[in-house]
């Protein structure tokens, strides 16, 4: 059976430190960061920070003109407010910039070209995510919407160096470019059925990773305090449910799909013990989707209206999910530790 036993309740444990907080801290950009930054974006990127700050997803097929001299297409440029207008708008709502980026991308017909832009905006996401939240190793409380660059899973315990019990995981999309590159496309060519894309990133995530309770907890010995990239559990092909979870969430996320790790307990039949599951939300509907059960063809997805229904719902497959509040979990961007005062 699937599931987290290592991980044990030691939230009565914690002493919460009061300058932890929930929300990490954005950067301030200046006229020379902003400059920097306009000047490192791609034609592609350029014109897809475009078509969201202009709210046009047609915008990619306008996106340059023919210049009469030389006979070249010239991309438009980007212009100031354009881009602090998008910058604005991925520290404050990064999903819906997701699924504005997808929508240009999905009028795109040709297959070369959509590929090319495909990956220049997992990039670009990078290039978003390092520019809007400060990796400063700082520690937040809680379970984020919104997965980021440098974003680092610390479980129950607040302490940004050391660890108790299991490992940090510690998520590096430059690493992860080409297959969340493959996870975007999936998502803005394959959007008509809902229940077949879930699946699609189900398996994809069950077919390449074997649920290993031993071998994390080897992989976790070997590292010590220090945080495992999430790539490496991909590499060695294994993980538990906290790994399973959050690589969906992070596939989820490009498709645009609202999605997040769920932390508690399970009760299934004479198991209980800790785990982790995911919570989708489309449109009206609640998802619950625990990528621990291992058998793709027949994923588990429970569909509702409300949390309480699809938990109600489970109850009906002997699985009875206890979420503990995400406030009993910890994390940090980036940095290994703290900046000294």
């Amino acid at each position: 059976m699937s599931m987290d036993a290592d991980e044990k309740d030691r939230h009565s444990d914690v002493t919460v430190n009061p300058a932890i907080t929930r929300s990490p801290t954005r950067r301030v950009l200046g006229s020379k960061e902003k400059r920097d930054l306009m000047d490192r974006l791609s034609a592609q990127q350029t014109s897809l920070v475009r078509s969201v700050a202009l709210g046009a997803p047609e915008y990619l097929s306008q996106s340059y003109y023919l210049d009469s001299s030389s006979g070249k297409r010239i991309a438009h440029e980007l212009e100031a407010d354009e881009l602090m207008g998008f910058v604005t708008g991925w520290g404050a709502a990064p999903m819906e910039c997701i699924r504005a980026i997808n929508e240009a991308m999905s009028r795109i017909t040709e297959r070369g070209r959509l590929r090319r832009y495909v990956k220049a905006a997992v990039e670009l996401e990078i290039v978003m995510d390092r520019q809007t939240w400060l990796d400063d190793g700082v520690v937040h409380r809680g379970l984020p919407a919104y997965l980021m660059h440098g974003y680092t899973d610390m479980g129950s315990h607040a302490s940004p160096t050391e660890r108790a019990g299991r490992e940090k995981i510690k998520v590096d999309k430059v690493s992860l470019v080409e297959r969340l590159s493959e996870c975007k496309r999936r998502g803005v060519v394959d959007s008509d059925d809902l229940e077949r894309l879930l699946g699609w990133y189900y398996a994809r995530v069950r077919r390449d990773i074997e649920f290993d309770e031993s071998g994390v907890e080897k992989l976790s010995r070997e590292f010590g305090n220090e945080s495992i990239v999430l790539t490496k559990y991909l590499e060695k092909g294994m993980g538990v449910c906290r790994h399973l979870s959050i690589f969906y969430q992070l596939y989820l996320q490009e498709a645009g799909i609202e999605c997040r790790v769920v932390k508690g307990n399970l009760r299934f039949f004479i198991f209980k013990g800790r785990h982790a599951w995911n919570l989708l939300r489309v449109g009206e509907q609640v998802i619950l989707v625990d990528v621990t059960h291992p058998n793709v063809k027949d994923p588990f997805m429970l569909f509702g209206t409300t949390e309480e229904e699809v938990y109600a719902r489970a109850k009906e497959h002997s699985r009875e999910y206890e979420p503990t509040p995400d406030e009993q979990n910890y994390y940090k961007i980036g940095a290994t530790s703290p900046p000294s005062a």
